[in-house]
């Protein structure tokens, strides 16, 4: 049987068929990690030690590299092919991941910041309120995006430092968005994984079941416009975005 719903933050169609994060599965396999904050939002109150696993005690940075390896070989084994992990906690986690995974490659991928403030808010609001175990508060919430984007910020500068050439490669959402086949192209050839042809036919199937999917439209008040770009001003300058009202506007 092929169930399909929705995802509630975003209102993307998903299956048990579709990828998920694997964040979920290091979490059910009982590795720290950011989501725990998911039902215990007073965590979020000290994002470093919820983000940054090093700064946990070291039987929990323990426990989650052998859940990580643990994982990545039983994924290996059954499926029998590369895998591709997709989880934005792994952002925290690349000054880590080299010396782990050794011959793995890295997207980064950059949203405009608002999108990525707006966009935040909504996920960690909708997730808390649907499987949080106490309550928490919206300037709670806020507080800890703003802080989360910078300490990512940092941990992917740092860990970009440590990755040879050719096994790191950036992309803009937006680029994605605008141009798919093009962009993955590029970062099929910037970081040597060639055989482009042989998924190009099955990424243009993905492209025409997902063609209607209307990306969502946030708002945010003047105060939190404020707030982010007090916060990350340096940061927006830097990758040279700006405020753009086609998806974010002030309410």
């Amino acid at each position: 049987m092929h169930l399909e719903t929705r995802r509630p933050m975003d209102n993307m169609s998903y299956a048990w068929s579709s990828p998920q994060e694997d964040e979920f599965a290091l979490l059910a396999l009982g590795a720290p990690s950011p989501y725990e904050a998911l039902l215990i939002p007073s965590l979020m109150l000290d994002p470093r030690s919820l983000l940054d696993v090093r700064a946990r005690p070291h039987g929990e940075q323990d426990c989650w590299k052998e859940s990580l390896l643990y994982f990545q070989r039983i994924l290996t084994v059954q499926q029998d092919k590369p895998m591709v992990f997709k989880s934005p906690p792994h952002g925290f986690r690349l000054p880590l991941l080299p010396s782990l995974f050794p011959q793995a490659r890295y997207v980064i991928i950059e949203r405009n910041p608002y999108e990525v403030f707006s966009s935040n808010l909504r996920l960690w609001r909708t997730l808390i309120d649907m499987y949080g175990l106490k309550s928490c508060s919206s300037e709670d919430i806020e507080t800890f995006v703003l802080a989360a984007y910078i300490l990512h910020e940092e941990a992917v500068a740092e860990g970009m430092g440590k990755l040879p050439l050719r096994s790191v490669a950036k992309v803009r959402y937006e680029d994605l968005v605008a141009n798919p086949i093009q962009e993955m192209e590029r970062l099929y050839d910037e970081l040597d994984l060639g055989g482009f042809d042989a998924v190009r036919r099955g990424l243009e199937q993905h492209l025409e079941g997902v063609s209607k999917h209307a990306r969502n439209h946030f708002w945010i008040s003047a105060t939190q416009k404020d707030r982010v770009d007090s916060a990350w001003g340096d940061i927006i300058r830097d990758k040279k975005y700006r405020w753009d009202e086609q998806y974010v506007n002030l309410q």
